[in-house]
């Protein structure tokens, strides 16, 4: 719409914004490794299946015993493809959705993401969210924002749990950001979900945790959202805030933009240097920032849009604004925020698992002026 500036999302690696639910493996999905598929099952059309069989009451009996039992006896036993191939059920028709993935799946659980009929998207809130943390970053930078400014604020907010800024931007009803308007993402088809493991490596130690299985949206889909600002010349904001009012051509929006692909920039220079440092052998992960520093910087040149990172994967880095201070400075901040920190934190990074090779780490878009869109991109 031309009265409306209209934002492409193209993921850069995947994205997963949870809804708090996971998926059993005895009760709501099956992996089938020959084809790499899975199948995502249809609670009403399992119930379907079981009432119909000549046997349904102890077919109904056994399910529940297996949705009860979760794995905590013999795996094989209360295996949800063997209890289907017992009773005679072709489990591929039971199924709401497929999702083909190369994630080595056992019997994990999987996160699952935000949906609104199994159609993923990501929230306008996360987006917002991150935009936040850039602009506040942006305004501490020109104030001089001092260290001991950071840890007084980070003491009160630690005895009042107050949102992060509001100093700056105002309290409840009086916060500027709500002249900001981000709308949800476009939906896309439930066959465009895919699942991933990840691991948290030590940078270190070069060792890794334990896994989590998510779904997420994958890198390279497109979705859009809309971006508006709303205030008008009477609202008389601080002349700090002048972005958030609303004019012909979106001069605000597109300078929030240019902040926040800013503020990404200074992340990825503090990433590469720390990947360099301390993983100089994983050459495709180190690949991988370059790549995004670059699109940063050709964003930067062109004026047509922004790198950001959203959702889970993010580190105390890209939810902060300790890149303000040297490194001393912001140990500080970190073993303030982190107490029981015996060590500079974090030095651990979610990296997504490929067969013990680490290529990317999660949450990473890049966002462009869809005006823009067909003439030349970076």
């Amino acid at each position: 719409m031309a009265d409306t500036f209209q934002v492409l999302l193209e993921t850069v690696s995947p994205v997963h914004i949870g809804n708090g639910e996971k998926l059993s493996p005895y009760t709501d999905y099956v992996y089938d490794d020959n084809d790499g598929t899975v199948y995502i099952f249809d609670p009403i059309k399992i119930e379907k299946a079981l009432s119909e069989l000549d046997n349904s009451d102890e077919a109904i009996d056994e399910f529940v015993e297996m949705v009860m039992a979760k794995g905590r006896s013999n795996q094989q036993k209360y295996s949800l493809k063997n209890f289907f191939s017992t009773w005679n059920i072709n489990y591929k028709s039971l199924a709401a959705f497929t999702i083909k993935t190369d994630a080595n799946i056992k019997t994990e659980e999987i996160h699952q993401l935000i949906k609104s009929g199994n159609r993923p998207y990501i929230p306008g809130s996360s987006i917002k969210g991150a935009i936040r943390t850039a602009l506040l970053y942006h305004h501490r930078k020109e104030e001089g924002y001092t260290i001991s400014q950071a840890l007084n604020d980070l003491n009160k907010r630690n005895r009042n749990r107050s949102p992060n800024g509001e100093d700056l931007f105002g309290k409840g009803g009086e916060d500027v950001f709500k002249f900001l308007h981000i709308s949800d993402t476009s939906f896309l088809s439930p066959n465009d979900i895919g699942i991933v493991k990840t691991v948290r490596y030590h940078l270190r130690k070069q060792k890794t945790g334990i896994s989590i299985t998510k779904e997420v949206i994958p890198e390279n889909k497109r979705l859009s959202f809309r971006l508006q600002v709303k205030a008008t010349p009477q609202m008389k904001l601080d002349k700090r805030f002048s972005y958030f009012y609303k004019e012909n051509g979106f001069t605000g929006e597109k300078k929030i933009l240019q902040i926040v692909n800013q503020f990404t920039k200074q992340i990825l220079d503090f990433e590469l240097e720390y990947l360099n440092k301390y993983v100089p052998h994983l050459k495709q992960l180190i690949a991988f920032y370059q790549r995004l520093k670059d699109a940063a910087e050709s964003f930067e040149r062109k004026g047509n849009g922004a790198v950001l990172r959203i959702g889970s994967g993010k580190t105390f880095y890209d939810n902060t604004i300790v890149h303000l201070f040297d490194e001393n400075d912001s140990l500080r901040l970190i073993r303030q925020t982190y107490r029981n920190s015996t060590e500079p934190f974090p030095i651990e990074r979610a990296v997504i698992d490929r067969g013990n090779v680490y290529e990317s780490t999660m949450g990473w878009v890049y966002l462009y002026d869809e005006r823009t869109i067909g003439k030349e991109k970076g």
